[in-house]
C-alpha cells in the first residue's frame, strides 16, 4: 500500500463533548455540524438520514449556522440535502 494511500484513509475517533468544547472555544461552529453529520451516520449505519435543529442546537449550533454549513458542505460536493418546507432536511453524505 502507498503511503499517500494510508494517509488518506485514516481517521480519528472524537469524543463528542471534546468536539463541542473544541468547537466552541475556536468559535467555529460550523465544524461541530460536519462531526455532527459522521457521527450521525454512524448512529443510524445510514449515509442519508434526517436533520433536526435541536441536538445541534444544545451543542451551540443555530439553525442559521447549519443551514450556512450544510450550504457549503454541498457545494463542496461532499453532501448532498434534500429540503421540504418546514422539515428536517434529509442529509446524504457523498463522500466519507
Amino acid at each position: 500500500m502507498s503511503n499517500r494511500k494510508q494517509r488518506k484513509d485514516m481517521f480519528v475517533k472524537v469524543p463528542l463533548w471534546w468536539a463541542e468544547h473544541a468547537a466552541k472555544a475556536t468559535r467555529t461552529p460550523k465544524a461541530m455540524v460536519w462531526v455532527w453529520l459522521a457521527y450521525l451516520s454512524w448512529e443510524k449505519r445510514s449515509m442519508s438520514f434526517k436533520l433536526p435543529n435541536g441536538r445541534l442546537e444544545t451543542r451551540g449550533v443555530s439553525r442559521a449556522v447549519k443551514a450556512r454549513a450544510l450550504r457549503q458542505l454541498e457545494e463542496a460536493g461532499l453532501i448532498r440535502v434534500d429540503r421540504t418546507n418546514r422539515k428536517s432536511p434529509v442529509v446524504t453524505l457523498i463522500v466519507l
